[in-house]
Protein backbone atom coordinates (compact mmCIF):
# COMPACT_ATOMS: atom_id res chain seq x y z
CA UNK A 1 0.00 0.00 0.00
CA UNK A 2 3.00 1.97 0.85
CA UNK A 3 4.72 2.04 -2.60
CA UNK A 4 1.04 2.33 -4.45
CA UNK A 5 1.12 5.72 -3.09
CA UNK A 6 4.07 6.81 -3.85
CA UNK A 7 4.20 5.50 -7.36
CA UNK A 8 0.89 7.32 -7.42
CA UNK A 9 2.56 10.81 -5.93
CA UNK A 10 5.70 10.33 -8.51
CA UNK A 11 2.92 9.71 -11.35
CA UNK A 12 1.32 13.12 -10.29
CA UNK A 13 4.67 14.91 -9.99
CA UNK A 14 5.59 13.55 -13.27
CA UNK A 15 2.59 14.67 -15.18
CA UNK A 16 2.51 18.34 -13.01
CA UNK A 17 6.47 18.66 -14.50
CA UNK A 18 5.41 17.71 -18.08
CA UNK A 19 2.39 20.06 -17.51
CA UNK A 20 4.94 22.86 -16.66
CA UNK A 21 7.32 21.81 -19.25
CA UNK A 22 4.33 21.87 -22.30
CA UNK A 23 3.42 25.57 -21.06
CA UNK A 24 7.23 26.52 -21.14
CA UNK A 25 7.58 25.01 -24.88
CA UNK A 26 4.55 27.02 -25.62
CA UNK A 27 5.43 30.43 -24.35
CA UNK A 28 8.67 29.92 -25.93
CA UNK A 29 7.06 28.59 -29.47
CA UNK A 30 5.00 32.68 -28.94
CA UNK A 31 8.08 34.17 -27.79
CA UNK A 32 10.07 33.03 -30.39
CA UNK A 33 7.02 33.79 -33.08
CA UNK A 34 6.70 37.56 -32.19
CA UNK A 35 10.25 37.78 -32.49
CA UNK A 36 10.53 36.52 -35.63
CA UNK A 37 7.29 38.80 -36.83
CA UNK A 38 8.94 42.25 -35.67
CA UNK A 39 12.60 40.97 -37.48
CA UNK A 40 10.50 40.65 -40.95
CA UNK A 41 8.74 43.59 -39.92
CA UNK A 42 12.18 45.50 -39.42
CA UNK A 43 13.42 43.91 -42.31
CA UNK A 44 10.85 45.40 -44.58
CA UNK A 45 11.46 48.51 -43.07
CA UNK A 46 14.97 48.71 -44.08
CA UNK A 47 14.28 47.75 -47.59
CA UNK A 48 11.57 50.69 -47.73
CA UNK A 49 14.02 52.78 -46.25
CA UNK A 50 16.88 51.61 -48.82
CA UNK A 51 14.25 51.85 -52.12
CA UNK A 52 13.39 55.58 -50.52
CA UNK A 53 17.41 56.19 -49.87
CA UNK A 54 17.67 54.92 -54.22
CA UNK A 55 14.96 56.63 -55.57
CA UNK A 56 16.05 60.30 -53.68
CA UNK A 57 19.58 59.70 -55.08
CA UNK A 58 18.20 59.00 -58.74
CA UNK A 59 16.44 62.45 -58.59
CA UNK A 60 19.21 63.96 -57.48
CA UNK A 61 21.43 62.71 -60.11
CA UNK A 62 18.65 63.81 -62.60
CA UNK A 63 18.57 67.18 -61.41
CA UNK A 64 22.39 67.37 -61.54
CA UNK A 65 22.47 66.74 -65.50
CA UNK A 66 20.66 69.52 -66.39
CA UNK A 67 22.84 71.84 -63.99
CA UNK A 68 25.58 69.86 -65.97
CA UNK A 69 24.53 71.22 -68.93
CA UNK A 70 23.40 74.64 -68.20
CA UNK A 71 27.38 75.26 -66.85
CA UNK A 72 29.06 74.32 -69.82
CA UNK A 73 26.56 75.54 -72.18
CA UNK A 74 26.88 79.32 -69.59
CA UNK A 75 30.68 78.64 -70.00
CA UNK A 76 30.72 78.78 -74.22
CA UNK A 77 28.32 81.52 -74.16
CA UNK A 78 30.47 82.99 -71.90
CA UNK A 79 33.62 82.54 -74.05
CA UNK A 80 31.85 83.87 -77.14
CA UNK A 81 30.36 87.48 -75.35
CA UNK A 82 34.31 88.20 -74.12
CA UNK A 83 35.49 87.61 -78.03
CA UNK A 84 32.66 90.06 -79.13
CA UNK A 85 33.46 92.48 -76.15
CA UNK A 86 37.60 91.66 -77.16
CA UNK A 87 36.50 92.48 -81.20
CA UNK A 88 34.45 95.70 -80.43
CA UNK A 89 37.33 96.89 -78.19
CA UNK A 90 39.82 96.39 -81.34
CA UNK A 91 37.45 98.14 -83.36
CA UNK A 92 37.11 100.96 -80.96
CA UNK A 93 40.60 101.40 -80.34
CA UNK A 94 41.69 101.73 -84.24
CA UNK A 95 38.79 104.13 -84.54
CA UNK A 96 40.46 106.65 -82.31
CA UNK A 97 43.82 106.38 -83.51
CA UNK A 98 42.38 107.21 -87.54
CA UNK A 99 40.50 109.81 -85.46
CA UNK A 100 43.50 111.20 -83.64
CA UNK A 101 45.87 111.07 -87.10
CA UNK A 102 42.99 113.34 -89.07
CA UNK A 103 42.96 115.82 -86.17
CA UNK A 104 47.19 115.71 -86.57
CA UNK A 105 46.84 116.34 -90.23
CA UNK A 106 43.94 118.86 -90.06
CA UNK A 107 45.94 121.83 -88.06
CA UNK A 108 48.77 121.55 -90.75
CA UNK A 109 46.17 121.36 -93.67
CA UNK A 110 44.69 124.91 -92.23
CA UNK A 111 48.17 126.43 -92.03
CA UNK A 112 48.65 125.74 -95.64
CA UNK A 113 45.19 126.64 -96.68
CA UNK A 114 46.07 129.93 -94.94
CA UNK A 115 49.24 130.67 -95.75
CA UNK A 116 47.46 129.73 -99.49
CA UNK A 117 45.04 132.76 -99.18
CA UNK A 118 47.61 134.95 -98.11
CA UNK A 119 49.60 133.95 -101.33
CA UNK A 120 46.84 134.62 -103.56
CA UNK A 121 46.20 137.93 -102.02
CA UNK A 122 49.08 139.02 -102.61
CA UNK A 123 49.22 137.88 -106.16
CA UNK A 124 46.01 139.57 -106.64
CA UNK A 125 47.81 142.74 -105.39
CA UNK A 126 50.14 142.89 -108.25
CA UNK A 127 48.33 141.01 -111.12
CA UNK A 128 48.23 144.37 -113.27
CA UNK A 129 52.26 144.46 -112.59
CA UNK A 130 52.77 140.97 -113.41
CA UNK A 131 50.25 139.07 -115.94
CA UNK A 132 52.76 135.62 -115.55
CA UNK A 133 51.15 135.88 -111.99
CA UNK A 134 47.76 134.73 -113.21
CA UNK A 135 48.91 131.98 -113.96
CA UNK A 136 50.11 131.22 -110.49
CA UNK A 137 46.75 132.70 -108.66
CA UNK A 138 44.80 130.04 -111.42
CA UNK A 139 47.01 126.92 -109.54
CA UNK A 140 46.98 128.64 -106.18
CA UNK A 141 42.93 128.48 -106.66
CA UNK A 142 43.21 124.82 -107.61
CA UNK A 143 45.17 124.60 -104.56
CA UNK A 144 42.57 126.05 -102.41
CA UNK A 145 39.40 124.50 -103.79
CA UNK A 146 41.55 120.75 -103.32
CA UNK A 147 42.58 121.74 -100.20
CA UNK A 148 39.14 122.92 -99.20
CA UNK A 149 37.73 119.42 -100.45
CA UNK A 150 40.42 117.59 -98.43
CA UNK A 151 39.75 119.61 -95.36
CA UNK A 152 35.61 118.64 -96.13
CA UNK A 153 36.35 115.00 -96.51
CA UNK A 154 38.49 115.11 -93.22
CA UNK A 155 35.50 116.78 -91.54
CA UNK A 156 33.26 114.53 -92.91
CA UNK A 157 35.64 111.41 -92.13
CA UNK A 158 35.79 112.98 -88.40
CA UNK A 159 32.00 113.34 -88.35
CA UNK A 160 31.94 109.40 -89.09
CA UNK A 161 34.64 108.37 -86.91
CA UNK A 162 32.78 110.20 -83.89
CA UNK A 163 29.63 108.87 -84.52
CA UNK A 164 30.95 105.37 -84.66
CA UNK A 165 33.17 105.82 -81.67
CA UNK A 166 29.78 106.57 -79.93
CA UNK A 167 27.82 103.94 -80.97
CA UNK A 168 30.58 101.33 -80.28
CA UNK A 169 30.69 102.71 -76.35
CA UNK A 170 26.68 102.51 -76.35
CA UNK A 171 26.83 99.27 -77.33
CA UNK A 172 30.04 98.24 -75.45
CA UNK A 173 27.83 99.65 -72.16
CA UNK A 174 24.83 97.46 -73.56
CA UNK A 175 27.03 94.46 -73.51
CA UNK A 176 28.62 95.05 -70.10
CA UNK A 177 25.36 96.50 -68.13
CA UNK A 178 22.17 94.67 -67.11
CA UNK A 179 19.03 97.22 -67.37
CA UNK A 180 17.77 98.02 -63.88
CA UNK A 181 14.59 96.20 -62.62
CA UNK A 182 15.01 92.97 -64.78
CA UNK A 183 13.00 90.13 -63.34
CA UNK A 184 13.68 86.86 -63.05
CA UNK A 185 13.27 83.16 -61.18
CA UNK A 186 15.23 80.44 -59.33
CA UNK A 187 15.11 77.69 -62.00
CA UNK A 188 17.72 75.37 -59.89
CA UNK A 189 19.43 74.97 -56.42
CA UNK A 190 22.42 73.40 -55.57
CA UNK A 191 23.13 74.79 -52.30
CA UNK A 192 26.41 72.16 -51.46
CA UNK A 193 28.11 74.09 -54.14
CA UNK A 194 26.34 77.73 -53.17
CA UNK A 195 25.28 78.68 -56.72
CA UNK A 196 21.40 78.68 -58.14
CA UNK A 197 20.52 78.89 -61.83
CA UNK A 198 18.09 81.95 -63.58
CA UNK A 199 15.27 81.75 -65.86
CA UNK A 200 16.51 84.98 -67.68
CA UNK A 201 19.78 85.39 -69.24
CA UNK A 202 21.26 87.02 -72.56
CA UNK A 203 17.96 87.30 -74.28
CA UNK A 204 16.72 89.83 -71.25
CA UNK A 205 19.98 91.16 -71.06
CA UNK A 206 21.34 89.74 -68.27
CA UNK A 207 25.02 89.95 -67.98
CA UNK A 208 27.91 89.02 -66.21
CA UNK A 209 28.88 90.24 -62.36
CA UNK A 210 25.05 91.42 -62.49
CA UNK A 211 23.69 91.29 -58.42
CA UNK A 212 20.25 89.84 -58.45
CA UNK A 213 18.00 89.69 -54.75
CA UNK A 214 16.15 86.42 -54.03
CA UNK A 215 12.94 87.31 -51.93
CA UNK A 216 9.94 84.42 -51.42
CA UNK A 217 7.15 85.97 -51.26
CA UNK A 218 7.59 89.36 -49.75
CA UNK A 219 10.40 87.93 -47.38
CA UNK A 220 14.60 88.49 -48.32
CA UNK A 221 16.50 85.44 -48.63
CA UNK A 222 19.53 86.09 -50.76
CA UNK A 223 21.53 88.16 -52.90
CA UNK A 224 23.15 86.25 -56.00
CA UNK A 225 25.97 87.30 -58.45
CA UNK A 226 26.06 86.26 -62.09
CA UNK A 227 29.04 83.98 -62.89
CA UNK A 228 27.89 83.36 -66.28
CA UNK A 229 25.32 83.69 -68.81
CA UNK A 230 23.47 81.84 -71.72
CA UNK A 231 20.38 82.82 -73.91
CA UNK A 232 17.49 82.19 -71.64
CA UNK A 233 19.72 81.11 -68.26
CA UNK A 234 22.02 82.42 -66.18
CA UNK A 235 24.06 80.90 -63.09
CA UNK A 236 24.95 83.15 -59.96
CA UNK A 237 26.72 82.53 -56.81
CA UNK A 238 24.88 83.38 -53.23
CA UNK A 239 26.78 85.76 -51.86
CA UNK A 240 27.53 84.17 -48.39
CA UNK A 241 27.50 87.13 -46.36
CA UNK A 242 23.74 88.50 -47.47
CA UNK A 243 22.34 84.81 -47.14
CA UNK A 244 19.60 84.95 -44.45
CA UNK A 245 17.98 81.75 -45.67
CA UNK A 246 18.53 79.03 -48.57
CA UNK A 247 16.99 79.37 -52.10
CA UNK A 248 14.20 77.60 -53.67
CA UNK A 249 13.38 76.72 -57.32
CA UNK A 250 10.37 79.43 -57.75
CA UNK A 251 12.12 82.35 -55.97
CA UNK A 252 11.62 85.64 -57.62
CA UNK A 253 15.16 87.43 -58.19
CA UNK A 254 15.40 91.32 -58.80
CA UNK A 255 17.70 93.06 -60.53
Amino acid sequence: MKFGRIASILVILVSIGSLYCVQMLRQGRDQLRDEKATLTQNVADEKAKVASTETKLKEAVDKLVPVEKALAQSKTDHESTKKVLTTTTQEREKLKTSLAEAQQKLPAINKELVTVKESLKKAEGTITKQAGVIATIAGYKKQIADLTAENKALGSKIEVILAEIKRLEVENGELRTTPINVRGHVAGVENRWNFIILDIGQDQQVRKNTQFLVYRDKTFICKAQVLSVAENTAVAEVLPEFRRSDPRIGDLVIH
